[in-house]
């Protein structure tokens, strides 16, 4: 009995000190496996998507997520309060990688102005002055600019301006009725988008 007893012992023995061995420890974190269980919400995938959409430089290359700037007629931003004072309100922005979401009819400038566009939105009362100017800035690219009511891709276009290839665009509209007016900071071509300024002024 006893040799039998002592040759179990030696068995046990041997597999507890080859389970607990540096190596098969070793083996098992190095390899990752806690870390690839852990890993998917430890590794930030999730939060490596929300990390470039909160971050102003990259807002305007992303198109459409809620918050990420004045890319469609909901994120359309509101400048009344500030367009109010004197000299009005700038804002500064980037129509790449947004979306076309106005497009009015080629007359609002002379182009049919389908390309990237930011939407600002202003509500005012009848027989006020809205008056906008878009800056392509720092570069030059052929910035458009309208004045339509209301924010749909086929709005009716109060005012619009497409005069210079490079330069600034501006335009001036007296309100006839109270309601909420949309300054839309666009390009007369897919292709066309950029950094820009945009001020607004209320009179």
């Amino acid at each position: 009995m006893r040799p039998r007893l002592l040759a179990i012992g030696l068995v046990l023995a041997t597999a507890c000190a080859q389970g607990q061995g540096g190596d098969a420890v070793d083996a098992v974190a190095p390899d990752g496996k806690e870390d690839v269980v852990d890993g998917p919400p430890a590794v930030d995938g999730p939060q490596a998507d929300a990390g470039p959409d909160a971050g102003p430089a990259t807002d305007a290359s992303v198109d459409a997520p809620a918050g990420t700037g004045p890319d469609t007629c909901a994120q359309a931003q509101d400048l009344t309060a500030a367009a109010m004072n004197a000299g009005g309100v700038t804002v500064t922005g980037d129509t790449t990688g947004y979306a076309d979401d106005i497009r009015p009819p080629s007359s609002c400038t002379g182009y049919l102005p389908d390309g990237p566009d930011a939407i600002y939105a202003v509500t005012v009362a009848a027989g006020v002055t809205i008056t906008a100017t878009a800056t392509p800035t720092p570069t030059t690219w052929d910035i458009s600019l309208e004045l339509v009511q209301p924010c749909t891709l086929t709005p009716t276009c109060l005012a619009g301006a497409d005069a210079s290839i490079s330069g600034p665009e501006t335009l001036t509209y007296t309100t006839t009725a109270a309601g909420t007016y949309y300054v839309v900071v666009d390009g007369y071509n897919p292709g066309v988008q950029g950094p820009y300024a945009l001020n607004v002024r209320l009179q």
